[in-house]
């Protein structure tokens, strides 16, 4: 199958994809106009300090003070650490005017997390220049390529200040590395200029739209077409395709036709499933992702498939899949933090090694780094995946104005409890008659099961009590009031209860 790059924009979002053949394999959507959080540089203010946590709030003009912690001072601990000392004390005070550089999208009452040492990525190199520090990518494993680059960067690295080689540098020449360093330094010098010259709180850099991030990003020469829906969008990306010799001027497409492009390429179903929990696997078994405050929890299910021989390999070919898949889940998704996966219990050692392997072997295409933790006597597996921008979905779903994002809402029974209370309540208060607005379907099962019957004969028995039925009401939402008039004013479609 090949692999292609989709880009569209409408609605005011810019919406990104990578797809092999008919399946997803990345998908980006964010606001047109929006500051893009995650590697953009701010001139901002402190504005409190806690020394007992060594961390600082501070105002970067968002919505949100951002969060800057003496720990997180690194943007990436995973190639640095132990090889650069990292600060435990943050000598910073309120009012100071310091820049900064997102590192974590704002995610619930949070805001976005920050770093001092800020750091400007290209496609072959990323440039550090408040960390003297050399490294090349921990992805290049062939060592004569690992030593010829460390060659390259140490003869283009700053005095004082750092580079890392990246994974699409692999196949990189020297004068296509050094042209890279040269644009960085002198971006850099562009950020410094505007932290002098712009006002405090302001963005002093950001990083390209989604089109841009994914050129840099994934963009090789792996890549068969680079399909862009948006003409604004294609200009764009062709003036940049024009000024480099990566081949993508000769892969990127204009698409013309009126039908959506996602649909006509067969990737609409793939975004459909982003807004369920419930995701097919190739055998006809299926997974279940269901996230938590602390966790994301996977769990792996059999389904229609019932295998040919017996049941050892009926569920081994089935966790063979969900491993597969749920590489790919975890990357279209773009699920971070701790992940739990629940694999069908195999009885074969050699079957759960097997699964692991190729669990391990698709989480190594995904960009983000990801660690799996042996599998457990229960068939549980934990996955570490780092996290940087929110969820895929999160621009396409949002919390149920209902049941409040917990997905389960109050029961018919519980529902009239609730009335029956408030009936209590609106007697004890001296009231003679009791007027209900609810739900027609609540009405309904009230009425239907002669629920509150023995109430209103004994505890209400010289007490009024009409119901009168909403079509637009939702189940869980009534009004009482209550009346002390000889005559009362309802709609013809009251009823009185009993």
């Amino acid at each position: 199958m090949s692999v292609n790059i989709f880009v569209d924009s409408h609605g005011g979002n810019v919406i990104g994809a990578v797809a092999d053949g008919k399946k997803l394999l990345e998908y980006r959507i964010e606001k047109k106009n929006k500051t893009v959080t995650i590697g953009s540089i701010f001139k901002g203010r402190v504005e409190n300090v806690l020394p007992g946590m060594q961390a600082a709030f501070v105002n970067v003009g968002l919505a949100k003070n951002g969060y800057l912690s003496a720990t997180d001072m690194l943007m990436d601990k995973n190639e640095l650490v132990g090889k650069v000392e990292i600060p435990s004390i943050l000598h910073l005070k309120e009012g100071d005017e310091i820049m900064v550089q997102a590192v974590k999208d704002p995610a619930g009452s949070k805001g976005v997390r920050l770093t001092t040492n800020v750091s400007l990525a290209a496609r072959y190199v990323v440039f550090m220049p408040t960390i003297d520090f050399l490294g090349v990518s921990r992805r290049i494993t062939n060592e004569k390529t690992r030593e010829k680059l460390t060659q390259i960067a140490e003869s283009l690295k700053p005095e004082g200040q750092g580079l890392i080689i990246r994974t699409a540098a692999e196949h990189a020449s020297k004068s296509e590395i050094k042209k890279e360093v040269a644009y960085l330094i002198e971006q850099y010098k562009n950020v410094l200029q505007d932290f002098g010259a712009k006002p405090t709180p302001s963005c002093i850099y950001e990083e390209g739209n989604i089109a841009v991030r994914l050129i840099r990003d994934v963009y090789n020469s792996d890549i068969s077409k680079f399909i862009v829906a948006d003409k604004e969008t294609y200009e764009k990306v062709l003036e940049y395709a024009k000024k480099s010799d990566n081949g993508l001027k000769r892969k990127l497409k204009l698409y013309k036709k009126k039908e959506d492009m996602f649909q006509h390429y067969g990737l609409d179903e793939d975004v459909a499933t982003l807004l369920g929990n419930t995701v097919p696997i190739d055998n006809g078994g299926y997974i279940v992702i269901d996230k938590t405050e602390a966790l994301t929890a996977i769990d792996v299910n059999t389904g229609k498939f019932t295998g040919k021989d017996n049941l050892e390999d009926t569920v081994f070919k089935t966790n063979l899949s969900a491993a597969k898949e749920i590489a790919r889940q975890l990357r279209l998704r773009n699920l971070s933090g701790i992940i739990i996966v629940d694999f069908i219990d195999m009885e074969s050692q050699e079957h759960k090694d097997e699964v692991l392997d190729v669990l391990q072997k698709y989480l190594a295409e995904d960009r983000e780094k990801s660690s799996v933790v042996s599998m457990t006597a229960l068939g549980l597996v934990e996955i570490t995946r780092k996290k940087k921008r929110r969820e895929s979905a999160s621009m396409l779903v949002k919390p149920c104005p209902y049941c409040q994002g917990t997905g389960i809402v109050q029961s018919n029974d519980y529902i009239v409890m609730r009335i029956r209370t408030a009936i209590l309540d609106l007697f004890a208060d001296g009231y003679e008659t009791a007027i209900i607005d609810l739900n027609f379907e609540i009405a309904d099962y009230i009425l239907s099961k002669k629920l509150l019957k023995k109430d209103v004969e004994v505890i209400w028995k010289n007490k009024r009590i009409y119901v009168i039925p909403h079509k637009t009401y939702h189940q869980h939402f009534f009004l009482i009031k209550g009346d002390n008039g000889k005559v009362v004013d309802v709609p013809d479609n009251a009823v009185l209860l009993y």
